[in-house]
């Protein structure tokens, strides 16, 4: 074995027990994975070190996409320059987050500010789980894309339907739909509805069958009321006095107040719903011709989070639960200091009780928004979803 970590004898050799317990002699398993990171295997594969053919009978699946990968990186091209930078960058990443990096270079759209290349490059630079390189990746090209010309009838154009033509044993078939996202969250958006009164009356139903039950019946659904929330930065001559009823009552420092409601009127934002928000207490209060509280609160909350905001979940508010941060068993109120947007999964798993072991940790309101706080006492993590930057509390801080 090599210090590269790869095999440089014959690469019939990889296909025999007695090979195989070579290669890894005095290598512990983490050693042995760290061999297989990205650039040095795909270069013993352009270099014809390592065989595909035999990784192929080894069971290794996605060998022909390593070879794809192999030819990008080490092949032929006219930008050997931005090759090379890109390879640099791409030391210490895994096979698969190389596979993402590829993956969203294919979307990049012609007249784009840049080259296939130069975003090869600068997408390689990002670190960290193969998920949170999926999501900043699919982000930073859609923001390159949002600049090409028409480029929403480009991408429109690579809407699809695929699969559905293999069988499984239990005698089941699968298809994938692909279209602009606001297409597609408003057909789901008919599908949830739907489903969510499937399982009001018949709670046996798991969510995924009263979505599949209701996507038959509605064929695809139709588009759900959209509510459109206007972002309204407290400014920091305003701070919150105290609640009068339905209604925010806010202190000036010029002496004088001022109700929520008439500090919306005097920034003339008149569409859709108006959510005031403070940058480090969150949401403070929402405006419409027709209030109902819990409604409010909501809304506040799904415009302050986006999504749940427990670290890596991509759920989005829409489809969450209301959470009590102190629990309502344990004395918690319900207003917007303490309440936060979740999903079922991680709104089920909080460790509610502040006197029990910990399990799962919680979800706690720090200055600047909620933070989870894990069970091994660490210390407190975000959600860094790339989206949670365009939420309400994060450009209220901007």
């Amino acid at each position: 074995m090599d210090k590269g970590g790869l095999s440089t004898g014959p690469a019939v050799c990889v296909s025999t027990s007695a090979c195989r317990g070579f290669s890894v002699q005095g290598m512990n398993l983490i050693a042995a994975f760290e061999a297989l990171r990205a650039v040095p295997v795909l270069e013993a594969l352009a270099t014809g070190t390592v065989d595909a053919a035999v990784l192929s009978t080894l069971g290794f699946r996605d060998t022909g996409a390593w070879q794809k990968l192999a030819g990008v990186y080490f092949g032929p091209t006219r930008h050997r320059k931005l090759q090379k930078a890109a390879r640099d960058a791409a030391v210490g990443l895994s096979l698969d987050a190389l596979g993402v990096v590829e993956k969203h270079t294919r979307k990049l759209l012609r007249g784009a500010a840049v080259t296939p290349w130069e975003l090869r490059v600068e997408l390689c630079a990002l670190r960290g789980t193969v998920e949170e390189i999926d999501r900043a990746a699919a982000t930073r090209v859609r923001e390159y894309n949002r600049g090409v010309e028409d480029a929403e009838k480009k991408a429109y154009g690579r809407r699809a339907l695929k699969g559905g033509k293999n069988t499984d044993g239990l005698g089941n078939r699968t298809f994938t739909v692909t279209g602009p996202e606001r297409i597609i969250e408003g057909v789901l958006s008919g599908v949830r509805a739907e489903a969510a009164q499937r399982r009001q009356k018949d709670p046996r139903l798991t969510y995924e069958q009263a979505m599949f039950d209701a996507f038959l019946d509605t064929r695809g659904g139709g588009p759900a009321r959209e509510v459109v929330i206007t972002v309204l930065p407290l400014p920091e001559s305003t701070k919150v006095l105290r609640q009068e009823g339905d209604e925010t009552v806010f202190a000036r420092t010029d002496g004088t107040t001022i109700t929520g409601a008439e500090l919306v009127a005097e920034a003339m934002v008149e569409e859709g719903s108006v959510g005031i928000f403070d940058p480090v207490r969150g949401g403070v209060n929402v405006y419409r011709d027709e209030r109902f509280a819990n409604f409010k609160q909501r809304m506040l909350l799904s415009a302050e989070t986006i999504l749940c905001p427990h670290p890596g979940c991509t759920t989005p508010a829409s489809q969450c639960q209301v959470h009590h941060l102190i629990a309502w068993e344990q004395g918690g109120e319900t207003n917007i200091e303490n309440l936060s947007m979740a999903c079922a999964v991680h709104n089920a798993r909080n460790d509610d009780d502040p006197n029990a072991p910990p399990r799962n940790g919680r979800l706690e309101r720090r200055a600047g928004g909620v933070v989870h706080l894990p069970p091994d006492g660490g210390p407190p993590r975000e959600n860094i979803h790339p989206i949670r930057q365009l939420s309400a509390l994060a450009l209220s801080r901007t």
